[in-house]
């Protein structure tokens, strides 16, 4: 299955979500779990080795220091780290490992120097710690990561909306009409909102943002457990048409399918935002998320080489939606998403010396 597919099916949801405005964290006391190595294996749709021309080289065992990546618990993140691994490994030769931390601590195990790289550090929900860690020299920006994505607290299937044309806004959940409409048995008579996990800093913004609009009578907050828990039961009420409030991001493959299989989506209007209202209580909407690449600033020392690969790193909407995609119709794991993304697709050799592609491609093939 060639990449085209996926990013002329996708690509309308990232044109649809550039309109709009993902995630973040909030268990410092996470422990960390490092990620087991995988073997890369070539898939069925290997498309591409490398020609005669191209030098490819395998690797020495224990050449270069290991470069640690964190592993953010949601699909983007580890998918954009296990490509960016597969690369840094195969085609740089360094040894690497993961570390599955949510976005706060995440963050801390960037600045102690336990991680060297995080794919995607998201701005405006983690501007305090990441400014104050820029400001002690001890994290740099690498350079974009995602596309601009947009993000929202309070999000309805558009069936509800067109159920209830009077809910328009935040303030409409004041009203037992509506915020009834979402009450279930664990959400003590309120509105039940679906809301990020523990160790997400959108969770906290969120608790901030009930609170800020007074609606702590009104809407309860409710932890889905898990990244793949959130997805699954916003997905399963959607199929089921049931009314369902929740916050979610985009583009991803989640909010693709509401679009096209379940009718649409609307998001609750608030006000728009600003750096004032941020910094004041959040009660606005959220910005139009900007997601960079972290490194610990040692990573120039230690790895000088990956930091002109990192800089040219561009997961636009067309590849992340591709390789989800992928993994989601394949249930593929996130390591064979990697292999397939690199063997199926072409704009990523852009990123690395001619060189470095045909050592990934090399080492892949075995």
């Amino acid at each position: 299955m060639k990449v085209t597919k996926y990013v002329w099916i996708f690509g309308l949801m990232a044109l649809m979500a550039m309109g709009l405005a993902a995630c973040g964290a909030d268990d410092p006391t996470a422990t960390p779990t490092p990620r087991p190595q995988a073997t890369p294996t070539p898939t069925a749709m290997m498309e591409e080795q490398p020609s005669d021309t191209m030098m490819a080289a395998e690797c020495p065992d224990d050449s270069k220091p290991e470069i640690v990546f964190t592993d953010l618990d949601w699909t983007s993140g580890l998918i954009q780290a296990a490509i960016a691994e597969q690369i840094v490994q195969l085609g740089y030769c360094y040894p690497t490992d993961g570390i599955l931390l949510s976005t706060i601590p995440g963050m801390q195990a960037l600045v102690n120097g336990d991680t060297h790289i995080s794919m995607e550090i998201w701005i405006p929900n983690q501007i305090e710690a990441w400014s104050t860690a820029l400001e002690q020299g001890t994290v740099e920006n690498a350079g974009k990561s995602l596309e601009d994505n947009w993000q929202a607290t309070f999000v309805i299937p558009q069936y509800t909306k067109d159920a209830n044309p009077g809910l328009v806004s935040v303030e409409d959940l004041k009203k037992e009409e509506y915020y009834s409409l979402f009450e279930t048995v664990d959400s003590e008579g309120k509105a039940r909102l679906l809301n990020c996990i523990p160790g997400w800093e959108c969770e906290k913004v969120n608790l901030e943002k009930i609170e800020s609009y007074g609606l702590d009578d009104y809407v309860e907050s409710i932890n889905p457990g898990s990244g793949a828990a959130l997805e699954a039961e916003i997905r399963a009420s959607l199929e089921k048409e049931e009314d369902v409030l929740f916050y979610y991001w985009g583009p991803t493959t989640l909010m693709h399918d509401a679009q096209t299989k379940y009718g649409g989506y609307y998001i609750l209007e608030e006000e728009e935002y600003s750096d004032e209202c941020w910094e004041t209580g959040k009660k606005c909407a959220y910005g139009l998320a900007e997601v960079y690449i972290g490194i610990n600033s040692d990573l120039k020392t230690i790895a000088p080489d990956l930091i002109p690969f990192l800089e040219a790193w561009d997961f636009n909407a067309g590849n992340q939606l591709a390789a989800e995609g992928y993994k989601a119709e394949s249930n593929a794991d996130i390591d064979d998403v990697a292999v397939w993304f690199l063997q199926n697709t072409e704009e990523w050799k852009t990123w690395v010396p001619e060189d470095i592609a045909a050592n990934v491609l090399h080492n892949l093939a075995g």
